[in-house]
């Protein structure tokens, strides 16, 4: 860890931003913060002037990357940049503008979609990247209108809710699920994804957002106590995870959008095989079903599955 040249974080996160609104940046809070999450707020690089982890030709330095499930240090080499403008003109160059046949995040509906698209375009292997520059975001560059949410009409308790039952929120803006017993007490919260495959605003087409409402979770698959930590190859198993659990819709959210089949599971043909069936997998946008990591069904949804009826609330953003 090395010395600041900055007199604070707020002034690193400043000039960042200056530099990547300079160069194009439509999100220029999106490349501030990848360069204080890389740098650790400018205090270390991975080349000369590298505060971005960019890799090539350059300096050959140790790092670690997700793989498979697990975290692994492997050596790799870094662009060696003259300065910190020019290490952040290449990023939005090559990854915020339209850069050969690569859409830039710039293309984006918003800041935290293109957090997404960066993790979706290989920027980085850490699951949790989106999340963390979200966090940096709203911490640093809080924004002044109010995010609009749409969720139930209705409670779990205007559907038998009783003593020994939980309650799931997912909030896909923020892409977490609280978990929540009969008297209220927040459990845990957990990542989740309540994406599909097109606009963060759009759940009533088929393959988009998971519909909001409020379900109750029906039927379990358990495909892990099946098959084991190491199974063979299966295109099921990959896109679908350790569990599965279907999930009735309670509002008519599905039927009145023309969907069905949601579900709440794992895997994620995009993590390839094995990387689908590792305990933390990251999360990758579904059909329209939530998606948590392996491990989590495991160990935090099927317990409360066997002690009572699991109610799960979706909120979704809109416009």
């Amino acid at each position: 860890m090395g010395e600041a040249k900055w007199a604070s974080n707020q002034a690193f996160w400043d000039e960042c931003f200056d530099i990547a609104r300079r160069f194009g940046a439509r999100y220029p809070e999106l490349a501030a913060a990848q360069c204080c999450l890389e740098s650790g707020f400018g205090r270390h690089t991975s080349g000369q002037n590298n505060y971005l982890g960019l890799k090539g030709e350059g300096t050959t330095t140790t790092t670690q990357e997700f793989y498979d499930g697990q975290w692994v240090t492997i050596k790799a080499g870094f662009i060696d940049f003259p300065s910190l403008a020019a290490c952040i003109e290449y990023l939005i160059t090559r990854w915020y503008k339209d850069y050969r046949h690569f859409k830039g995040v710039n293309n984006a509906p918003n800041r935290y979609a293109a957090a997404r698209m960066l993790k979706e375009q290989s920027y980085a292997t850490d699951p949790d990247y989106p999340a963390k520059l979200s966090r940096l975001m709203k911490q640093y560059a809080p924004e002044t209108t109010k995010q609009i949410m749409i969720g139930p009409k209705k409670r779990p308790h205007d559907f038998g809710f009783k003593l020994g039952d939980h309650h799931l929120v997912v909030n896909d803006a923020v892409e977490t699920m609280k978990a929540f017993s009969f008297e209220g007490k927040l459990l845990w919260e957990i990542p989740c994804l309540a994406r599909g495959q097109y606009s963060d605003f759009e759940w009533r087409i088929r393959n988009s957002d998971t519909p909001p409402g409020v379900y109750l979770f029906g039927d379990v698959y358990k495909d892990y106590e099946r098959v084991g930590d190491k199974p063979a190859y299966d295109r099921v198993l990959m896109s679908y995870g350790w569990y599965t659990f279907d999930m009735i819709d309670l509002e008519g959210q599905e039927r009145n959008n023309g969907r069905a089949g949601i579900c709440c599971h794992g895997g994620g043909s995009a993590n390839g095989w094995p990387g689908a069936w590792a305990p933390n997998q990251p999360l990758v946008p579904s059909h329209g079903c939530l998606r948590l990591k392996n491990i989590d069904l495991r160990e935090k949804i099927l317990p409360l599955y066997k002690q009572g009826k699991i109610f799960c609330s979706v909120w979704q953003e809109s416009r």
